[in-house]
């Protein structure tokens, strides 16, 4: 489209005629002019649209796609733009339209980290936590992931309770742990709301409490969390914090030995084995078990 046809559809708007889908070109392009003449959010904001684009591109065009938006990441990026600098960071760590450079992704995400950006503290975190691209360094990685997790990111959060768990920095604090586990499932962290139900069954960092263990399985079990759903599997089979129920034991044990969990696969096995909570079938429950010990 020319020039005049976007002004003719910004008359029309103006006087309230403009249909959705005249709106949405014309929005669309307001913010590649502004994009053009400098704006880092416009730039951020194309960046975005072809990054998302290429999720449900094909496989020849998702790489044309990334690349369009490392460049507008890029010039938003150089000027500052925390979210920018972020997003840079991850496709230069995950080689999405480029090749992979852990160098670069450390520079753009310690960019955006030294602006309180929680998402790139977090990932920082990360690198030093498993070594890829700065030397492994558990203080560094508790360090940023602390910063995330007191920037609200949820991920930092449930992965400083992680290093404070199993004293991946220094000694084991489950107290800490469990407040950070709290703060991010509260948010929706899957990971986050299964290891809090642990803490709840084990009486660690918090009082024991079956009925709120059961609570926070329940919680990342509903959400897809392989773990969770063996977990809320076993609460089921053997009656603590829920009523005793093998059908529902067997149903959880079925969803998460099909998301790949290892003791998902064994209990959906031994369940099956037995005709516990659903139909015998040891032929089913053979292929089960020899998954399961595959992952051994």
């Amino acid at each position: 489209m020319e020039r005049n046809d976007y002004i003719h559809i910004f008359n029309k708007f103006l006087e309230n005629k403009a249909t959705p889908s005249e709106i949405k070109l014309l929005i669309e392009w307001l913010k590649e002019r502004k994009a053009f003449e400098g704006d880092a959010q416009a730039q951020c904001d194309m960046g975005d649209d072809y990054f998302f684009e290429a999720f449900d591109a094909d496989i020849e065009d998702k790489d044309v796609l990334y690349r369009k938006a490392i460049y507008w990441y890029h010039r938003a990026a150089q000027k500052g733009h925390a979210a920018s600098q972020y997003n840079l960071a991850y496709q230069y760590e995950h080689g999405l339209g480029i090749e992979i450079d852990l160098e670069q992704a450390v520079y753009w995400y310690r960019r955006a980290a030294n602006q309180g950006y929680g998402a790139a503290e977090n990932n920082l975190g990360h690198l030093y936590e498993t070594g890829c691209g700065l030397p492994q360094d558990y203080a560094q990685a508790l360090h940023w992931y602390g910063r995330a997790a007191r920037h609200d990111d949820a991920d930092g959060q449930c992965n400083t309770a992680i290093m404070y768990q199993f004293g991946y920095a220094g000694k084991r604090d489950y107290d800490q742990a469990a407040y950070w586990y709290a703060q991010a499932a509260g948010k929706g962290q899957t990971i986050a709301q299964n290891n809090l139900g642990y803490l709840y069954e084990t009486g660690r960092g918090v009082p024991q409490d079956w009925e709120l263990a059961a609570h926070w399985y329940y919680e990342a079990a509903m959400a897809g969390d392989g773990p969770a759903q063996n977990n809320l599997g076993v609460l089921y089979r053997d009656g603590h914090g829920v009523r005793h129920d093998l059908c529902q034991a067997a149903y959880w044990f079925a969803q998460s030995a099909a998301s790949g969990y290892k003791e998902g696969m064994k209990n959906y096995a031994r369940a099956l084995e037995k005709g516990e909570g659903v139909e015998k079938d040891t032929v089913e429950a053979a292929c089960w078990r020899q998954k399961g010990n595959e992952q051994d």
